[in-house]
């Protein structure tokens, strides 16, 4: 059996193929959930591996050597290889697992967790969907707690042995009891209306405290929740306005009938819901849990806001799987 030299791996020949196809490191980078220079030192290695320049990168965009364009082809067939061989063995021993474990930001365990559960539930023997506080669910997945991670924040973005698959973008809309307006300045007085915040532990508390600063807003700290089902419960009982998302509005969407919905007067913002996976999972579990909750929020949850809301769904976008 040959032994191949370090940096000749199906992982780096994997990075190659992308790269090619994506024409380009940093877009192979983004498909693949790895950083740029973890996509730069795999090619690298390769061609250390094999004692030749893949790609003439005095080109923009680069483009593959004589060596690279003759690599290509012998790569195609070894990872067709290695992905039939895969699907072989799977198919021999096509249990379900025994557990699977998915920390999910609250509004997407409380909007897509039950019909994950429903349409994907022979793939597991059992399953367990935690929601919470999304910083605790990143370091549950870096420590193997959970299995999977679905959250709005980039704070997994560029860690190595991760995979992420993005599901909806949402923007973020401003709410008020029933019956209030927003003013011609743009924003309520909180002297008048108290400001209600999503607490500073959670990732959309975070996000939404930034774009507080960055308006430049003075929002006295009067009260602070951890849930969408009290923040939005306050401000239907008058107690305030606030900032929140699509999906926590279809979370509670019994309580539609009384807030006022409105967009950004200025400063309009989104957030970015994906799942994560590490890179080592085994099987395509990961890609089949992203495809369901797409198709969910596509056929569920869009539905439920545009009925409610016609140009608050037109405003939720729905991303498209890898093809």
């Amino acid at each position: 059996m040959t032994d191949f030299p370090p940096g000749f791996d199906l992982k780096a020949l994997r990075v190659f193929l992308t790269v090619v196809e994506a024409g380009g490191m940093t877009p192979a980078a983004q498909r693949l959930g790895m950083t740029q220079s973890g996509v730069s030192q795999a090619i690298a290695g390769l061609e250390q591996a094999v004692d030749a320049t893949l790609f003439d990168r005095s080109l923009r965009p680069i483009a593959l050597t004589g060596t690279g364009a003759a690599l290509l082809d012998e790569a195609r067939a070894l990872m067709e290889a290695a992905d039939h061989a895969v699907a072989t063995i799977r198919s021999l021993d096509a249990r379900p697992r025994s557990t699977v474990t998915i920390a999910m930001a609250e509004s997407m365990a409380g909007t897509t967790g039950p019909a994950l559960v429903r349409r994907l539930g022979t793939l597991a023997e059992r399953w367990r969907i935690w929601s919470g506080i999304s910083p605790d669910h990143h370091d549950a997945l870096l420590s193997r707690a959970v299995d999977y991670v679905v959250t709005g924040g980039d704070e997994l973005d560029g860690l190595e042995g991760l995979e992420r698959h993005e599901l909806v973008t949402e923007p973020f809309v401003l709410v008020l009891p029933k019956g209030e307006s927003v003013p011609m300045e743009g924003f309520p007085d909180p002297r008048r209306l108290p400001f209600i915040r999503y607490t500073l532990r959670s990732t959309i508390g975070r996000q939404i405290e930034r774009q507080v600063t960055r308006l430049g807003l003075d929002l006295p700290n009067r009260a602070e929740f951890d849930t969408a089902t009290g923040q939005l419960s306050a401000v239907a009982e008058n107690m305030g306005w606030c900032f929140t998302t699509p999906l926590c509005l279809a979370q509670e969407r019994h309580r539609l009938s009384e807030l006022t919905v409105v967009a950004m007067p200025r400063g309009r913002f989104t957030r970015t819901m994906a799942i994560v996976a590490r890179s080592d999972d085994a099987g395509d579990l990961a890609m089949r849990i992203a495809t369901e909750l797409r198709e969910i929020l596509r056929d569920i949850v869009a539905p439920q806001l545009s009925e409610a809301l016609p140009w608050l769904g037109e405003a939720f976008e729905i991303h498209d799987g890898p093809e």
